[in-house]
C-alpha cells in the first residue's frame, strides 16, 4: 500500500522555513545586543578609569554616554526578553561606574539607579566596593584628607551591609554570595591599611 506524503513534506518545508526566519531575526537581535553591550561596558570602564585618574569631567562625559547606551540596551527587555540576559554584564559595569562616580563626587551613595534589574545591580554594587578600595589606597598614597578616606570606608561598609540582606539564590542575584565573600575581605584589608597609614602619619 502506497501512502501519499506530498502534503506532509510541503507542510514540513513551511514549518522549518518559519523556524529559520524566527532564528534569523533572533540572531540579528543577539548581535545588536552584544554590540551595544560592548559599547556600554567600555564607556562605563572609561568612566571608572578617569575617576581614578582624577579626571572628573571626562568621567562625567563617559558616564553620560553610558546612560544613553543603557537606554538602548533596556529597550530590548520588552521586545526580546529571552535574549536580554546577554546585557547583564555590561549593565553590571554601568552600575559599578554610576555608584562609584557618585560616591567619589558626593561622598554618599546615590538615592536611586537608572536600572533596577537584580542580576545586574547587586553584583555591580559589590564590585563597586573593590573600586572604592582602589580609590582609598590612592588617597592614602597621596596623603590626602584622612576624613575623606574615612567617609569612603564607611560607604564601603554601608554598601556591604545593604547587600548582605539579599539572601537569595545565586541565579536571582548574579552570584552575589561569592562576591560578598570577596568584598568582606576587601573591606577588612582596607581598614587595616588605613589604620597602619594613620599610625604612620602620627609618628611623623
Amino acid at each position: 500500500m502506497r501512502v501519499e506524503l506530498a502534503g506532509w513534506f510541503s507542510l514540513k518545508d513551511r514549518f522549518f522555513e518559519d523556524l529559520k526566519k524566527e532564528l534569523d531575526e533572533k540572531e540579528k537581535v543577539r548581535e545588536e545586543i552584544i554590540q551595544v553591550s560592548r559599547k556600554l561596558r567600555l564607556s562605563s570602564s572609561k568612566a571608572i578609569m578617569n575617576i581614578h585618574a582624577n579626571n572628573i569631567q571626562k568621567s562625567q562625559n563617559f558616564l553620560q554616554d553610558s546612560e544613553n547606551l543603557l537606554n538602548q540596551v533596556l529597550s530590548y527587555r520588552e521586545t526580546h526578553p529571552e535574549l536580554f540576559y546577554l546585557a547583564y554584564d555590561s549593565m553590571q559595569e554601568f552600575v559599578e561606574a554610576y555608584v562609584f562616580t557618585h560616591a567619589v563626587r558626593d561622598l554618599r551613595l546615590p538615592d536611586d539607579l537608572p536600572v533596577s534589574i537584580p542580576q545586574a545591580v547587586l553584583p555591580g554594587l559589590a564590585d563597586c566596593i573593590g573600586e572604592l578600595r582602589r580609590y582609598v589606597l590612592t588617597l592614602m598614597i597621596r596623603g590626602d584628607d584622612i576624613e575623606r578616606v574615612e567617609k569612603i570606608i564607611r560607604l564601603m561598609e554601608e554598601l556591604y551591609f545593604r547587600l548582605v540582606e539579599f539572601d537569595y539564590h545565586d541565579k536571582l542575584t548574579g552570584n552575589l554570595k561569592h562576591k560578598l565573600d570577596v568584598v568582606r575581605n576587601v573591606i577588612e584589608r582596607t581598614k587595616s591599611d588605613y589604620l597602619i597609614a594613620l599610625a604612620s602619619s602620627r609618628k611623623t
